[in-house]
């Protein structure tokens, strides 16, 4: 996944919570509504000024937007991931299947 969309979902994430339309957000950051969906959907850059701007309106630090991971955040992915690896080779097929099927909705309606 590009980091434009990783920022644009979380930038839609953090708008949600703060139960904000686009429209909303659009109109307190004095930009078009259409520019807030092209950034959450991750078809427009955007520039550090901007991306400041969102952050100080929806009261969030610039590492809740941007997609860093440290050597510790991935080696605790990659430990998660073998344990979660280890619990799926006991499960039956359906099973399997069904977890990943919940992953799937997971990950794309994140």
């Amino acid at each position: 996944m590009s980091n434009l969309r990783i920022i644009g979902q979380r930038i839609k994430h953090h708008r949600k919570m703060k139960s904000l339309t686009q429209k909303q957000l659009a109109a307190e950051l004095e930009v078009a509504s259409s520019y807030i969906a092209n950034i959450e959907q991750g078809q427009k850059g955007i520039s550090l000024d901007k991306l400041v701007d969102f952050c100080k309106y929806l009261n969030i630090g610039l590492s809740d937007l941007l997609p860093l991971e440290t050597e510790r955040d991935s080696a605790a992915k990659e430990k998660i991931i073998r344990e979660t690896v280890d619990l799926l080779r006991g499960l039956e097929t359906t099973q399997v299947q069904m977890v990943k099927t919940m992953v799937a909705g997971v990950v794309y309606n994140a």
